[in-house]
């Protein structure tokens, strides 16, 4: 797991505007900053955004981590595949605990019909991580499915 920084000053300051203000082009300034913290975790096959349930994306009306896979897969050359979907919409995991994440997350997640994942090295991309608990969920799926490697890279972590 790799991140540009903590999530604080400049890095929260550019998720906030990119997830709640729409400043979605914000994926393409970070995408160098995310490609150089993830030269540790290549070669990779894909790179996999963390899915949002469709009713939050038609609110955002997009999905932050699908922009920034996007970006970071252009700047890396390394395709970009939406394997997971969301099951169920879950709570926003920013007012969970722990225990209530990991709970939240639980069976939220699996691959899209149709999507093989079998013996390939993946990327997981998401703006934060703060317990792990999504991310470990999306990997615990795309590892059941086949995948032989499962990294993540975010824009910024919580200390």
């Amino acid at each position: 797991m790799r991140s540009v920084g903590p999530y604080e000053g400049w890095l929260r300051s550019a998720v906030i505007q990119m997830k709640y203000g729409g400043e979605w082009a914000r994926a393409r300034h970070l995408a160098p900053w995310l490609a150089n913290a993830c030269e540790e975790l290549l070669p990779a096959d894909a790179l996999v955004p963390v899915p949002l349930h469709p009713a939050r994306r038609k609110q955002r009306g997009f999905n932050q981590t699908e922009k920034l896979a996007e970006a970071l897969g252009a700047e890396l050359a390394v395709p970009v595949e939406v394997n997971l979907r969301r099951t169920r919409k879950t709570a926003p995991q920013v007012r969970l605990d722990a225990e209530g994440r990991q709970r939240n997350v639980d069976g939220a997640f699996e691959l899209v019909a149709g999507a093989s994942v079998v013996g390939k090295r993946l990327i997981l991309v998401d703006d934060v991580i703060t317990t792990g608990a999504t991310l470990g969920a999306c990997a615990q799926v795309l590892r059941a499915g086949g995948a032989t490697g499962v990294s993540v890279i975010t824009v910024a972590r919580e200390l």
